[in-house]
């Protein structure tokens, strides 16, 4: 039989998760609404993108190496696509 405290604890996680999720949803929107379509296309459409992966379930996962986005990395930034090792990399690679 499976441990109460184990399955509570997963609850819990779960429900921080969400909770998590849901306080960038609103960061996203804040921003999108903040954001000009016209002046600034392209934070709009990564705006967009983000919302979008979010709704398909792939929100917060480095699109480089496949780990999940830190929580501040992604309050910091809601729109990232990648994680910050992947995306000091990236920015090597585009310097050279």
């Amino acid at each position: 039989m499976a441990d109460d405290r184990s399955v509570h604890t997963h609850l819990q996680h779960y429900t921080e998760h969400l909770n998590r999720l849901e306080e960038l949803r609103e960061l996203l929107d804040e921003r999108l609404a903040a954001t000009d379509p016209v002046l600034d296309h392209a934070a709009a459409h990564r705006i967009s993108d983000a919302l979008d992966r979010m709704d398909r379930g792939l929100y917060g996962i480095c699109e480089c190496c496949g780990i999940f986005i830190p929580f501040d990395q992604l309050l910091q930034a809601p729109d990232r696509t990648a994680c910050a090792s992947c995306s000091h990399v990236r920015r090597e690679e585009a310097a050279a």
